[in-house]
């Protein structure tokens, strides 16, 4: 009983403290939204003090690049890395997150290699879709990688996705600055990606800008797209970022 309460009292803590961390933000960014001839706009008010972008410092996950281990394919890096071990939370079986089964896209830097790929496919009862950022190096005349981090998820035939397309946005923008540790070209880019359920997608723009890529897959017979931004060119913070989008007919 104790045991109960106790898990029950940090699930109240956590939904209070992303509810709490929502209403902040609305506190502290004021903002203009609408829409008007079928599209959607919202535009942080420019008086807003602070909202400079933030350039987070990272490093390898906290690893030296001697404690990287180096395999002769992204695929194989992944297989052998903590993915899973690190992301206990989610509903997948042992290891099925670290199996690459389609490539779905892959973005090339200098130094690093960012890779968003299909583990499972509609056939298993679960699956997982995982963008993950490898770090790369030349031996012997050839390319080696070592798995650095990664951001999966886990879906099912009965997963729905509910909600307002658009705000979802504005949340992908907000979290994009601390994804920069799955940035390809980090520091010299700043990457930004999300995803949708909504065609009208396509016709997304971030401060006057169209995303760079849409990547459109399948998912249980649902279609789904990866939005992404190779490098999005502001300096406001992720949250201060304006966009406009078309609404669902």
């Amino acid at each position: 009983m104790k045991k109960f309460l106790k898990i029950l009292l940090i699930v109240i803590g956590i939904v209070f403290l992303i509810f709490a961390a929502l209403i902040c933000i609305g506190l502290f960014v004021d903002y203009d939204d609408h829409i008007e001839n079928g599209r959607y706009t919202y535009v942080p008010e420019e008086e807003n003090k602070g909202n400079e972008y933030i350039e987070f410092k990272l490093t390898d996950n906290g690893k030296d690049d001697s404690k990287l281990t180096y395999y002769n394919s992204i695929e194989e890096a992944i297989l052998n890395s903590p993915l899973k071990a690190e992301h206990e939370d989610l509903s997948a079986p042992e290891d099925f997150l670290n199996h690459v089964d389609e490539i779905l896209h892959i973005w090339n830097g200098k130094q690093y290699d960012t890779i968003f790929y299909r583990a499972g496919s509609d056939n298993d009862p679960v699956q997982g879709f995982v963008i993950a950022r490898c770090k790369k190096q030349i031996e012997n005349e050839s390319t080696q990688y070592a798995f650095v981090n990664a951001t999966p998820s886990a879906t099912t035939p009965d997963t729905t996705y509910g909600g307002d397309f658009k705000k979802f946005i504005h949340l992908s923008l907000t979290i994009s600055d601390i994804q920069q540790d799955l940035n390809p070209n980090y520091p010299d880019t700043r990457f930004v990606f999300g995803y949708a359920h909504d065609k009208e997608i396509y016709s997304l723009e971030v401060e006057g800008q169209k995303p760079d890529g849409i990547i459109e897959y399948e998912e249980y017979g649902r279609t789904m797209y990866m939005w992404y931004y190779n490098d999005l060119e502001s300096n406001k913070r992720g949250d201060c970022l304006s966009y406009s989008v078309d609404v669902p007919e």
